[in-house]
């Protein structure tokens, strides 16, 4: 890991942070800008503090953590900045895509509702971070891929940073949240490029049952579900997304 500036053998973090899941292809971070935008709004927000990192510093570093820990330069990598409480920061490679880019991933998830709320669900924070490791465990439990998590109400909880989504013909329905991420900000785009409509607002479990497809988006790109309890889902707007977000990388 990086910290402040300098390697360091990882270890687990101490105290609460805000992060942001950067993409990289051999080496090369993708949309730093915009995550350290959103780094630093949450965490003027939260904890009151100024984020003064640079886009060349951090991609800087990024290029130096994967170099030093002989990375593969062939698929997508995830590094995940974290800025804590303290003022601190790191970096630390979190993750390796099977993939090469931004794709429809193969794994179609099996999913259901899970009535839950999370701690300041729409920001990218730790304690976010942990509630959906929880909601990992609990789905591979009931032998699921996810969980959807829902007010008594019967409105959705967002993670931010793994935002769900819904299409109805040619019409996206986005989620109302604190802190949109770069992942919502790229299917707006491709959407647009694409003539597809968009809205955004809040998603309720009537609106995922009358959905022809359920979508989330993560730092690999997007993932279609493919059953909520006994309802399935198509998967032919959600490919069409992917392709045109990774094609406007190449342009």
């Amino acid at each position: 890991m990086i910290l402040n500036g300098e390697l360091r053998e990882w270890r687990p973090s101490q105290t609460p942070y805000v992060y942001q899941q950067i993409h990289t292809l051999a080496y090369k971070a993708r949309h730093t800008a915009d995550h350290l935008k959103i780094l630093g709004e949450c965490a003027s927000r939260l904890f009151a503090l100024q984020c003064d990192l640079t886009r060349r510093e951090v991609e800087q570093q990024i290029e130096q953590l994967l170099t030093a820990n002989r990375s593969t330069r062939q698929t997508s990598i995830c590094v995940t900045i974290k800025l804590y409480a303290s003022g601190d920061y790191s970096l630390e490679e979190s993750a390796t895509s099977i993939y090469s880019g931004y794709v429809l991933r193969s794994l179609r998830p099996e999913a259901t509702f899970i009535s839950s709320s999370a701690p300041l669900g729409g920001y990218p924070t730790s304690a976010m971070e942990s509630t959906r490791e929880m909601m990992r465990e609990v789905a591979a439990a009931r032998d699921l891929h996810h969980l959807i998590m829902v007010t008594p109400a019967g409105e959705v909880v967002i993670d931010s940073a793994e935002p769900l989504f819904i299409v109805n013909g040619y019409t996206l329905t986005l989620p109302q949240v604190a802190m949109p991420s770069v992942e919502q900000m790229l299917i707006e785009q491709a959407a647009h490029s694409l003539g597809f409509k968009f809205e955004r607002k809040p998603l309720t479990i009537q609106m995922l049952k009358d959905a022809d497809e359920v979508l989330t988006a993560s730092w690999q790109g997007i993932s279609a579900i493919a059953h909520i309890d006994s309802k399935p889902y198509m998967a032919i707007i959600a490919e069409r997304l992917a392709r045109e977000i990774e094609n406007k990388e190449k342009r």
